[in-house]
């Protein structure tokens, strides 16, 4: 079950499933998605909180259920790009952004803003 959820934070913090515009909200284009990432945003993920903060630099952090992790943010194109160190395999997983109100949408998930 922990590694199911730790796939879902994965698919929900990028390249997992893009979420049409007109379901979810404004499509960030990638001038936007800069200005969006910096920062710390929880999400809620079948029930748990997962903290996530991004650095101007490109790195990230996050945390869930007690476990951390590390790894990169980038924006390419209109999607935002993350890699973490050890979820999700170290893969590199893109997916556009969406914005809903006072929240912001990746691939079916919404994070709120801190």
């Amino acid at each position: 079950m922990k590694k199911f959820v730790i796939a879902a934070i994965g698919a929900a913090t990028i390249g997992f499933g893009l979420v049409s515009a007109a379901s979810a909200g404004e499509t960030l284009k990638s001038h936007e998605i800069k200005k969006f990432v910096p920062g710390s945003a929880t999400a809620k993920i079948m029930g748990s909180s997962v903290s996530i903060s991004m650095s101007r630099s490109g790195r990230l952090s996050a945390k869930w259920d007690g476990e951390r992790d590390t790894g990169t943010w980038r924006v390419s194109g209109d999607q935002l790009c993350i890699r973490f160190n050890k979820w999700m395999n170290g893969a590199t997983r893109c997916s556009a952004v969406t914005k809903a109100g006072n929240s912001y949408r990746v691939a079916g998930v919404t994070f709120s803003k801190h």
